[in-house]
């Protein structure tokens, strides 16, 4: 059993302490908030205590592990002051905003010697990882083409979300899952070309990227934060070979909030079959969390989301910025 303190209770926040709910090895005795909770759902299934000091958690010798659902610019200082408490954390994505910010943190985690986590929940969520088997069985076996988009209007739950050195805008929020992913699915990339659009802040909050792959392979990914208000929160993602062809499409409600209350569909075309493909429902953040809290509990190498592949990915989101700026193709 690894106890939790978590840290941040917004939207995150929430739906990581309700995937703790069901995660067996795991407890949440304390969470972190600066605002008095109201909200009944947690005050009606939540045992633990409420605290407005960090340091209560980091002194708190039973607690094995904290997790970190605050506003990206946080992250840095919660997290090393985390490691300087000989926590194990678990960060929601993006890890940060920049290179050298990401280089402070995994130097003061291993300096430290505890285990570091990002929240990538795409690797877990069922249809992704059923694209994944499938690139790997056979199915869907040297993917040429992928399209993917994520779009929306811009989180209505903060405002911190608009600012650039904040959040890091549509880019850092909502671009980063399928570039990510796909960095998952296909492999290393080589190039990169990007266009889009910013808002009053600066922050680029419509982005849409070419990129190729060292496999060959090519892909588009759109991502929007600017979608007029009634356009429901739309995710898809279609991956082709010369023969089959797998395309995932979710239409939800206004805004991400309402995605349990999606229309779905996963379907497989091969030649002249088309097949739609059920998906067993499960709560991609729980099945995240289990697998994290199971690293820790069994002494386990984590290669679902190693640290490399965070770097990796923030990495590429760099370039993306590097090319929406100067408008020119960048190597990887």
């Amino acid at each position: 059993m690894k106890i939790i303190g978590l840290v941040g209770l917004g939207f995150i926040g929430k739906a990581h302490l309700e995937a703790y709910q069901n995660v067996k090895n795991a407890d949440v005795v304390s969470i972190l908030t600066r605002r008095e909770v109201k909200d009944e759902d947690v005050l009606q299934t939540f045992r633990g205590s409420f605290v407005h000091d960090y340091d209560l958690l980091l002194n708190n010798p039973e607690i094995d592990v904290i997790d970190i659902c605050l506003p990206t610019y946080l992250h840095e200082e919660y997290i090393v002051k985390a490691a300087k408490a000989g926590k194990h954390i678990i960060c929601e994505k993006p890890l940060t905003l920049t290179i050298e910010s990401a280089e402070r943190i995994v130097r003061e985690v291993e300096k430290h010697q505890v285990e570091l986590f990002v929240g990538h929940v795409l690797r877990f969520w069922p249809e992704y990882q059923v694209m994944k088997e499938y690139s790997q069985n056979g199915k869907l076996k040297d993917i040429e083409m992928v399209q993917a988009k994520r779009l929306g209007q811009v989180p209505q739950w903060s405002n911190w979300f608009q600012y650039p050195e904040k959040s890091g805008g549509a880019l850092f929020d909502l671009h980063i899952h399928d570039i990510d992913y796909l960095t998952y699915l296909l492999g290393e990339v080589t190039s990169i070309y990007a266009v889009g659009s910013q808002n009053s802040f600066g922050a680029w909050d419509h982005i849409m990227t070419t990129l190729q792959f060292g496999n060959g392979a090519k892909a588009c990914v759109e991502a929007s934060q600017r979608m007029p208000l009634g356009y429901p929160f739309t995710m898809a993602l279609r991956a082709q070979t010369r023969n089959s062809a797998l395309d995932f499409l979710v239409v939800a409600g206004e805004n991400i909030e309402n995605i349990n209350e999606s229309e779905e569909q996963l379907v497989y075309y091969h030649q002249k079959n088309k097949t739609t493909i059920e998906v067993k429902k499960a709560d991609a953040f729980m099945k995240e969390l289990s697998y994290f809290v199971c690293c820790l509990e069994n002494h386990e190498e984590n290669t679902i989301v190693p640290l490399e592949d965070v770097l990796y990915t923030l990495k590429l989101l760099k370039a993306i910025e590097t090319s929406l700026e100067t408008g020119e193709k960048v190597r990887v």
